[in-house]
This record gives structure tokens, C-alpha cells and sequence, in this order.
């Protein structure tokens, strides 16, 4: 028996490989930013990981673990927290929630004719995160009416740049799926390729 039974190989293939492909980007961009919590580049991390679990098991046979999944990691995530406020829990949820929003609507968008190509599988990532990150910004103002009414101007600067930063997570996204993809068809191939259990028995018989 296999250490790694089907489908579980398949979502961490993908999960590990999309998370690392995000994370890499970002680390090209910010360097060592994006591992430090109390930094905008932390969304490359987040939203990384965030999307290599919803892309792994929305397109396995195990749906029904992926509400779970992102659960832990919002509980991980939180835990990496080293001062826990009210601020934190609705930015982390909002966040993973958000980025899982963009998987779905990814995943559904590649099922349309015009996705065929993977250079606009990509442009479509990089779109839908971006848009997906300046709704982020509109959610999270609701908890803080009246600093951004006090501050507007900053505040539309900032969704600015947040848009900004969602399109290259979003292409990184694009980028990692891909990769995730082709090594997951070159898995199956693997897979395809090993002598099953009755044919072993029999050529060692």
C-alpha cells in the first residue's frame, strides 16, 4: 500500500506546489516581507496557501474537506498571530475567504471556450484576484466607517494598491495551477505506467 493513497497525493501535489509558486513571486517582489505578518506582502503567503488549499481539493474527490481545510489553516493562521485582536480574526477570514471566492470563480471561468490558452488562464487569475482584493478592501472598510471617511483619500490609495498587489498574486496563482497541473498529468502517467498488484503477483509467482 501506498504511503500516500489516492486522491490525497493529488491535493497536496497541487496544494504545495501553488502555495510555493505564490510565496516564491512574492518573495521575488518583497523579498523577505512576505513572511512577516505585520506587512502588506504577508497576502502573498495568506493568499498563497489559502488558494493551494481550495484549488487542491475543489478539483478533487474530496469537496467536502475543503471547507474544513481552510478552517485549520485559519486557525493556523491565527495562532501565528503574536498579538490576537478582533481586527486580526476578521481580516485573516475575510482574507481566506476572499481568495477561496477567486478559486471558484477561476475554476468555473477555465470551463468557457475563450480559457483554452494557458497565457490567458493566467490574465484571468490575475484579473479576478485583483478585483477580489479591492472587494476585499470594501468589506473591511464596513468595520471602520468612520476612519475611512476621515481618511479617504488614503483609503482609496490604498485599494489601489491593494488591486495592484491582488493581479501579480493572481498571476502567480495562474502561474502555480499551471505548473500544479502539468506535474499532476505527469503523476497519472506514473501512475498509469506501474504494474498493478495482480501483475506483480504474478510475474513473482
Amino acid at each position: 500500500m501506498n504511503i500516500i493513497e489516492n486522491p490525497w497525493k493529488h491535493v497536496i501535489l497541487r496544494a504545495l506546489v501553488i502555495s510555493g509558486i505564490g510565496v516564491l513571486v512574492g518573495s521575488i517582489f518583497y523579498r523577505s516581507s512576505v513572511f512577516i505578518p505585520t506587512m502588506r506582502p504577508f497576502q502573498f503567503t495568506v493568499s498563497s496557501i489559502s488558494a493551494g488549499i481550495a484549488y487542491a481539493f475543489l478539483k478533487s474527490s474530496m469537496r467536502r474537506h475543503l471547507l474544513p481545510a481552510l478552517f485549520i489553516w485559519y486557525v493556523v493562521l491565527t495562532g501565528l498571530l503574536v498579538k490576537l485582536t478582533w481586527w486580526a480574526l476578521i481580516l485573516n477570514l475575510t482574507y481566506i475567504s476572499g481568495v477561496a471566492c477567486a478559486i471558484l470563480i477561476y475554476s468555473y471561468a477555465i470551463t468557457k471556450p475563450y480559457s483554452n490558452r494557458i497565457i490567458l488562464r493566467i490574465i484571468y487569475s490575475g484579473a479576478i484576484m485583483s478585483s477580489i482584493n479591492c472587494l476585499i478592501m470594501i468589506v473591511l472598510a464596513m468595520f471602520s466607517l468612520n476612519a475611512i471617511f476621515s481618511h479617504f483619500s488614503v483609503w482609496l490609495s490604498s485599494v489601489k494598491h491593494n488591486a495592484e498587489l491582488g493581479a501579480i498574486i493572481g498571476l502567480a496563482f495562474g502561474l502555480g495551477i499551471e505548473i500544479a497541473e502539468y506535474l499532476n498529468g505527469k503523476l497519472n502517467q506514473y501512475e498509469i505506467a506501474l504494474p498493478g498488484e495482480d501483475e506483480i503477483v504474478h510475474k513473482t509467482s
